[in-house]
């Protein structure tokens, strides 16, 4: 019940996230509403990834 309750808050969550990220929002819509927050890691991982292809494998963000 609570988590039909929810649902409309996390894909809304999930749709600002993804359009902040610049990826595609519908998935990550989709996947909040059945899901939640259960979705959060694989976003984050998703994230790092496309972020990693459009920069390159070469690119180091870290240098002590």
């Amino acid at each position: 019940m609570l988590l039909l309750l929810l649902s409309p808050l996390f894909s809304g969550w999930f749709y600002v996230l993804a359009k902040r990220s610049g990826l595609k929002s519908t998935p990550w819509v989709l996947a909040g509403a059945i899901v939640g927050p259960l979705a959060l890691p694989l976003f984050q991982n998703h994230k790092r990834l496309a972020l990693r292809k459009a920069l390159g494998h070469g690119f180091v963000w870290f240098r002590p």
